[in-house]
């Protein structure tokens, strides 16, 4: 019994940590490939303009800045919502958000969740920051 266990249990501990690692990595791939759809209030050269538009706003609104690539080049965007659905996104845009938006607001297909790299502080305290964007499920227009 012993030497069965001595052959066996390694290797059974072997396939049980691969399993649980391999489910764990697709999981995470699962869920960063997930197209979100941001609605962008405007888009960026630099991280210190985009600072700025966000900063002049916050006295009505709190936008918070992402990160990404177009065409090689960093850009940072600033976003007052985002979703899981484009048809919901769009439907927020023509609706809920058309009194606040400019002709330059549209939304952003980004693969999975995009890097924020700065949030304005909150109305609440004055101290902490405004939490990233979460996707919604469902649009706000009804």
């Amino acid at each position: 019994m012993k030497r069965i266990l001595r052959k066996t249990l390694p290797l059974l501990l072997l396939v049980v940590l691969m399993g649980v690692g391999s489910t764990t990595i697709h999981a995470k791939t699962m869920k960063k490939m997930r197209t979100v759809y941001y609605i962008v209030c405007g888009s960026y050269t630099s991280l210190n303009a985009a600072i700025k538009q966000s900063e002049a706003m916050s006295e009505v609104v709190f936008y918070p800045v992402y990160k990404t690539k177009v065409n090689g080049k960093t850009v940072y965007r600033l976003c007052c919502e985002c979703y899981y659905s484009r048809e919901d996104a769009q439907k927020d845009l023509d609706g809920i958000l058309s009194g606040f938006k400019g002709d330059d607001w549209w939304i952003w297909p980004s693969k999975g969740l995009a890097k924020c790299v700065y949030r304005p502080q909150s109305p609440a305290d004055g101290e902490s920051r405004i939490p990233a964007l979460k996707p919604r499920t469902k649009a706000l227009t009804e």
